[in-house]
C-alpha cells in the first residue's frame, strides 16, 4: 500500500489526542464520549496495521519520515520516523490502549468521559515517544505521557491512590530534569563542534563529546531511562503504582509505560553513548540480573494479585535490559521481541484479575480459591497467560527468552546461568499463584460468581492469538527488527563481520547468516 504521501505517522500521534479534545470539550455524555473514543482506538489500530502493511522489511533505515521546522530559532522541529525498533512499539500501543477500553467499558464510577479520554491522550504521547527523531520533540511527549496517567491513578486509583500518584510524578520528573540538563548539553556540544544548534538525533548521534562531560552526560540519561523502565534501584514507584491504578491503567503501566525506558536505551543512549555504553554495560548487566531475580522473589511473597504481576513485571523488565546491555543480535533481538510479549501477556493477566476483582471485590490470593469449578472459561484464560508468561514453548515469550539466554551465553555463562535460573522462580510464583487462586479449597459464598461474559471472553481472546501467532512464527516480528539491530551494533561496535545464523525463511546451513560484531576485529 503506498502511503508516501499521506502523514501517516503524524495521524497516529495526533488522531487520539484529537478524539482526546473532542471528549474533553463537548457535552457528548458519557456513552457517546466512550464510544467515540473506541472508535478512534480502533482507527489508530487499523492505521498501525497499514504502517506494518508499508514497512519495508529489509531495511534499516527510517522510513515515512516527516520533517518540518518548529522552533527554527532553536533548531528544534517536528522530525519522526520509523524503523524496525519502533514499528512494534507503536503496534502494541494502538493495540493495548484499545484492549484497555474493552475490559473498562462496563466499570462503574465517576465521570467516565474523562477516563476514556485520558486513555487516548496517554495513547498519543506513547506513540510520539516512539516516533520522535528530534531530542527536544522527545522530551515533549516523554513529559506529557504523565499528564494522563498521573489523572488516572489520582481521580480512578485505590485507596492510596494520593500517595502513589505522588511518588510516581516526583520519581519520572526528578529523573527527566536530569535528562533534560544532558539534552541541553549535547545540544551545546554538537554547537561547539558544528557550528549548528540542532536537536536532530540522526546529526546528534556523531557527536563527539567531551571526556569530561561524558559521564556525567550519560549518566543522566541512564538514570531517566532507568526510573522509567524501572530498573534496580529506582523500581520502587511502579509497585505503589500498579497496585493503586485502575485495571486498565494498570494494563497500559504493564504493556506501554515501562517500556518506554527501554525503548529509549536502544533509541538514544546506547547510540549516542557509545563508548560509555560498551564500558559500562557489565553493572547495567549486574543491575539487570538482580532485578530479574529481586523481582521474581518478592513476587513469590505478595498476596496482592496487582502486586505479584507488578514485581513480575520489574522482573521481566530485568530481562528486557539484560539482553540490551549484552549489545549482540541475539540480546537486543529479544529485548525488542520481549517488549512487544510482555505487553501482551502480563496485560492478559491483568485484564483477567481485574475480572476477578469485579466479582470478587478483592485482590487477595488467600480470600479466593475455588473459581476453576465456578469459573471455567476464566480459569483457562488465567492459566494461559500464565504459562505464557513462565515461557512455554510455542508462546511468545518463550522465544524472547530463548534468545536474549542465547545472546546472555555468548558474553558471559554466569549470565545465561543467573538469567535461565530466572525462570524456574518464574514458574514457580506464577504456578503457585494460579493453584491457591483457582484450586485451593473456596471460602464460603453465598451465590457463585458467573463466568466470563461474551465481551470478557473476546477481549481475552484477541491477545491470547497473538500470543500464540508470534510463539509460533516469530520472523513476522524479527524479519523486521534485526536490521535495525544490526545498523545500531555498527554505531556502537564500529563493524560488523560476516553473518553464520541459519536463515529462518529457508532453514538451510548454506544460508546461515551470524553477526558477529567485534571491537578489535574478526574472531
Amino acid at each position: 500500500m503506498d502511503v508516501s504521501n499521506l502523514p501517516l505517522l503524524s495521524l497516529l500521534i495526533f488522531l487520539p489526542a484529537a478524539g482526546a479534545a473532542v471528549v474533553f470539550l463537548l457535552p457528548l455524555g458519557e456513552g457517546l464520549s466512550k464510544t467515540l473514543a473506541l472508535l478512534v482506538g480502533v482507527a489508530n489500530l487499523v492505521l498501525a496495521v497499514v504502517l506494518f502493511r508499508s514497512f519495508d522489511p529489509a531495511s534499516a533505515d527510517l522510513q515515512l519520515v516527516e520533517k518540518v521546522n518548529w522552533i527554527p530559532e532553536l533548531g528544534a522541529s517536528y522530525h519522526v520516523g520509523v524503523d524496525g525498533l519502533s514499528l512494534f512499539m507503536v503496534m502494541i500501543t494502538s493495540f493495548m490502549v484499545l484492549m484497555a477500553m474493552l475490559c473498562s467499558w462496563d466499570q462503574g464510577g465517576r465521570r467516565q468521559d474523562l477516563f476514556y479520554g485520558f486513555l487516548l491522550l496517554l495513547q498519543s504521547g506513547l506513540i510520539g515517544i516512539f516516533l520522535a527523531l528530534d531530542l527536544l520533540l522527545f522530551y515533549v511527549f516523554w513529559e506529557v505521557m504523565l499528564i494522563p496517567m498521573y489523572f488516572l491513578i489520582g481521580l480512578w486509583g485505590g485507596e492510596n491512590r494520593r500517595y502513589a500518584t505522588l511518588k510516581f510524578i516526583i520519581y519520572t520528573m526528578g529523573a527527566s530534569l536530569l535528562m533534560l540538563v544532558a539534552i541541553l548539553a549535547l545540544y551545546f556540544c554538537h554547537h561547539t563542534q558544528t557550528g549548528e544548534y540542532t536537536f536532530d538525533i540522526t546529526k546528534l548521534y556523531g557527536t563527539a563529546i567531551p571526556p569530561q562531560a561524558l559521564l556525567p552526560m550519560a549518566l543522566a540519561f541512564l538514570v531517566a531511562f532507568s526510573v522509567k523502565s524501572p530498573l534496580f534501584p529506582f523500581h520502587t514507584w511502579l509497585t505503589d503504582a500498579h497496585a493503586e491504578a485502575p485495571m486498565s491503567g494498570a494494563v497500559d503501566i504493564t504493556g506501554l509505560l515501562i517500556k518506554t525506558g527501554a525503548y529509549a536505551f536502544l533509541r538514544f543512549l546506547v547510540p549516542l553513548f557509545p563508548e560509555f555504553s560498551a564500558t559500562w554495560a557489565p553493572l547495567v548487566v549486574a543491575l539487570a540480573l538482580i532485578a530479574n531475580i529481586y523481582g521474581a522473589m518478592l513476587a513469590t511473597a505478595q498476596d496482592d494479585l496487582k502486586r505479584l504481576i507488578a514485581y513480575s513485571s520489574v522482573s521481566h523488565v530485568g530481562l528486557v535490559i539484560l539482553g540490551i546491555f549484552l549489545l549482540n543480535v541475539q540480546g537486543m533481538n529479544g529485548a525488542v521481541l520481549m517488549m512487544v510479549s510482555i505487553a501482551l501477556c502480563s496485560g492478559g493477566l491483568f485484564m483477567v484479575v481485574g475480572m476477578i476483582y469485579k466479582r470478587s471485590g478483592t485482590k487477595q490470593i488467600s480470600k479466593l480459591g475455588g473459581l476453576w469449578k465456578e469459573m471455567p472459561v476464566m480459569a483457562g484464560f488465567f492459566l494461559f497467560f500464565v504459562v505464557a508468561s513462565v515461557g512455554l514453548p510455542g508462546l511468545s515469550n518463550f522465544v524472547g527468552e530463548f534468545l536474549i539466554f542465547l545472546g546472555a551465553f555468548q558474553v558471559s555463562v554466569l549470565y545465561g546461568v543467573v538469567a535461565t535460573f530466572v525462570v524456574v522462580l518464574t514458574a514457580i510464583y506464577l504456578l503457585w499463584m494460579f493453584w491457591r487462586v483457582m484450586l485451593e479449597k473456596a471460602p464460603e459464598r453465598a451465590t457463585p460468581w458467573p463466568d466470563l461474559s461474551f465481551m470478557e471472553t473476546a477481549t481475552l481472546t484477541i491477545p491470547a492469538v497473538i500470543v500464540v501467532v508470534i510463539g509460533i512464527y516469530p520472523n513476522i516480528l524479527l524479519s523486521r527488527i534485526e536490521p535495525s539491530v544490526l545498523k545500531l551494533l555498527r554505531q556502537v561496535k564500529g563493524e560488523v563481520a560476516q553473518i553464520d545464523t541459519p536463515d529462518r525463511e529457508t532453514g538451510k546451513e548454506d544460508g546461515m547468516r551470524v553477526a558477529k560484531i567485534e571491537r578489535g576485529g574478526p574472531e
